[in-house]
């Protein structure tokens, strides 16, 4: 009996933690952005536009409580940052599935000719918590994961 409510507890804490661990705070994408800033080197990307947004991922700006979106200015390179809030968690999906696209799309282009760029894509961090869509394309995506979960 004392095993039987053992593993009860254990799994009660289990279902707790996965729970609460995709959650988020509501926090604006300014104080995220700045953190990624101190942080990463998101500084030697450039921010882009919602004109960029709808043209490399095909999605538009305005379905969205807010988003950030640098992108590497060297023609070359893939290193992109990406993080969406949704309004809505239903939304989640359809973001997913665009980045995932612009990911498949990109190891296409490079594949024949860019072994790093390929490693980069294939090495990508795509993440949801709470509201927010992540991707990170980058040398090291799991920096940039760590400071926008600290920052949530």
């Amino acid at each position: 009996m004392a095993k039987k409510a053992f593993f009860v507890i254990v799994l009660a804490v289990f279902l707790i933690c996965i729970y609460t661990g995709q959650n988020a705070d509501d926090v604006p994408m300014e104080k995220i952005e700045q953190q990624l800033k101190e942080n990463t080197a998101l500084a030697e990307m450039s921010k882009c536009s919602n004109r960029m947004l709808m043209q490399f991922y095909s999605l538009d700006y305005e379905q969205f409580d807010e988003y950030i979106y640098y992108k590497s200015s060297q023609a070359l390179s893939v290193e992109e940052l990406l993080i969406v809030k949704v309004k809505d968690t239903s939304d989640l999906d359809s973001v997913r599935d665009a980045v995932e696209s612009r990911i498949q799309s990109q190891i296409k282009t490079y594949e024949g000719y860019g072994p790093q760029q390929v490693a980069m894509l294939k090495n990508a961090v795509v993440m949801t918590r709470g509201n927010y869509l992540f991707c990170c394309i980058a040398d090291k995506p799991e920096v940039y994961k760590e400071v926008f979960t600290d920052a949530i």
